[in-house]
This record gives structure tokens, C-alpha cells and sequence, in this order.
């Protein structure tokens, strides 16, 4: 099993029919123009595949965003998007493809919206010594930085992102209302928010210096 890039190579076509496969496995409700278009639509788009022989076992989307904060460009990474076969879940291979293309973008935050409590905790355990989260204590500044970003626009103060989905894509978000008290509609996501630690930190300071 092993982690790599999307390359031209592989074929568009091909690449979005196994995902497209994938989803249906996962009980994931998108039709194959959704998938296709999730992948290939923006070209600035890193797609991670996970794979084993020739088999598509998950894949994740991300964009790597560059935002002026007090007259400096900070970097986030956004987790578009995420699927693991359910024959697979459980042994932190989403965190995995996080932490790798962390590794390989070096950006000041990872981010993502979602109504799955999973990928909550996948993103937030994926590091373990961070700086700065969502969920997590909520101040302005930290809303007003992520009003930047586009797939953030319509956060509010309590760090929902508004109206992002056409459909409830879960069923069920009360385990996000037990587990962090914010209640979500069916077209709406937490925001998700890290700042990994690391020796040249940047970012937190420029929070006027509140703790986040």
C-alpha cells in the first residue's frame, strides 16, 4: 500500500471511475461528474491516491491557499475533499495522506469543512503539537482570517461554515453537537482548523497575541 500523486499517466477518465467506484462503496452520495469535476476541475488541485497493486483504496483532494495576514503571506492547506474504502478505515490512512502532503507543501495551517466527526478527528490527531485549532476557542480575528479563504466565506462566529452544500451529505451530525456543542443544519460544516508547532512559527503571534 502506498501513497502517490496523480499524474497525467494514470488517465483522468480511469482515476475519477475508480474513485467514482469508491464512493459507492463508501456510500458516499455524488455522481461521477461530481467526482470527475472534484479531481480535475481546478488545476492547481493535489491529488493524493492510495493505492495497493491496482487497486484504489482512498484518495484526497487538497489546494494550497497563499493569504496576506498583516502584511505577510501565510500558507494554508485545505482538505477538499477525502475517501477511504471502509474496509480500510480505522487505521489512520487519511491522517496519513495529511501529514504526507503536509510534508511536502510545508504550509503554516491545514484546513477543512466537513459534518464528518472522522475527518474532525483525522486532521486534529494528525498533529499532535499544534498551536492553533478550530474547533477550539473562537476569536475574531481567527474568523476574519478565514473569511479570506474561499470554501470559508460564510463562516460565522461560532466557526460554522454556512449553506456549503447543495445536500446533507451525513445523515447524522449530532455527534458534532455532543462532542464540540455547535449544532450543524444539513447544509452546513464545522470549519477545521491547525497550526502545526514547528521551529520558525509565524502565524500565532500575529493573532494579536491571543491564546488559540
Amino acid at each position: 500500500m502506498k501513497i502517490i500523486d496523480y499524474d497525467s499517466s494514470l488517465g483522468k477518465e480511469h482515476i475519477a471511475q475508480l474513485a467514482y467506484s469508491l464512493c459507492n462503496v463508501a456510500n458516499f452520495p455524488v455522481t461521477f461528474e461530481d467526482v470527475y469535476l472534484h479531481l480535475f476541475a481546478n488545476d492547481t488541485a493535489i491529488v493524493k491516491l492510495l493505492i495497493e497493486g491496482r487497486k484504489l483504496l482512498g484518495f484526497g483532494v487538497f489546494e494550497n491557499y497563499k493569504i496576506p495576514l498583516q502584511e505577510e503571506i501565510t500558507t494554508m492547506l485545505y482538505l477538499s475533499g477525502m475517501v477511504i474504502d471502509p474496509s480500510f478505515q480505522g487505521k489512520n490512512l487519511s491522517s496519513q495522506i495529511i501529514k504526507r502532503t503536509h510534508e511536502q507543501e510545508k504550509t503554516d495551517f491545514i484546513s477543512l469543512r466537513t459534518q464528518n466527526i472522522a475527518m474532525v478527528k483525522s486532521l486534529l490527531n494528525s498533529f499532535h503539537n499544534t498551536l492553533s485549532t478550530l474547533p477550539g476557542t473562537i476569536i475574531p480575528e481567527k474568523i476574519d482570517f478565514l473569511k479570506q479563504i474561499e470554501p470559508f466565506q460564510n463562516i460565522n462566529e461560532k466557526g460554522v461554515v454556512k449553506n456549503c452544500y447543495e445536500r446533507a451529505l451525513y445523515p447524522n451530525t449530532e455527534i458534532i453537537k455532543n462532542t464540540y456543542g455547535i449544532e450543524l443544519s444539513q447544509y452546513d460544516a464545522l470549519a477545521v482548523m491547525v497550526e502545526p508547532k514547528n521551529q520558525n512559527q509565524k502565524v500565532l503571534s500575529r493573532f494579536k497575541n491571543k491564546t488559540i
